[in-house]
């Protein structure tokens, strides 16, 4: 059972990413991927609250990721993870309309280096050509959630 101190640093954690991923939005359409253990889905249901609740509408599609595709394959006794994307209307017309943000939710330790999942494609010319997560999450227990780290271009935007 979660005590009140983890509930409320869980819900400040989920405002301050989606209040970042808001204003990198403005004026955009979004696309936003989330990798997470499975234990952890309900996360991507808050965020999608929160995003619609700062005047996005968005809607969310969740599937199991294939692990060819989204990154390398879990190791013995990792969390089967699912990748779930956020996308918002209006729809762009071009792919420079779009505000793509890429989030990992790590139940536990951190990864071992070279261990965080992939949502981007090299050379497509987006930010996500870095491979990198612009949000990494972790959960700790007790269900403590803590913002490991923020893309500079979503931390300017919330101090903007």
């Amino acid at each position: 059972m979660h005590d009140l101190s983890a509930i409320a640093r869980e819900r400040e954690v989920l405002s301050a990413v989606a209040d970042a991923i808001a204003a990198a939005a403005v004026g955009r359409s979004l696309r936003v991927a989330v990798t997470c253990p499975d234990s952890h889905l309900t996360f991507v249901g808050q965020l999608t609250r929160a995003l619609h609740a700062r005047g996005l509408a968005c809607r969310c599609v969740v599937s199991k990721p294939n692990p060819s595709v989204a990154g390398l394959p879990p190791e013995d006794g990792e969390p089967e993870s699912t990748l779930a994307v956020i996308t918002s209307e209006p729809f762009a017309q071009t792919d420079a309309d779009v505000q793509r943000v890429n989030i990992d939710v790590i139940a536990g330790a951190s990864p071992a280096p070279g261990r965080v999942a992939s949502h981007g494609q090299a050379g497509d010319g987006t930010p996500d050509a870095d491979k990198q997560p612009d949000v990494v999450l972790e959960y700790h227990e007790p269900a403590r959630l803590i913002l490991r780290h923020m893309a500079p271009h979503l931390s300017r935007a919330v101090a903007a």
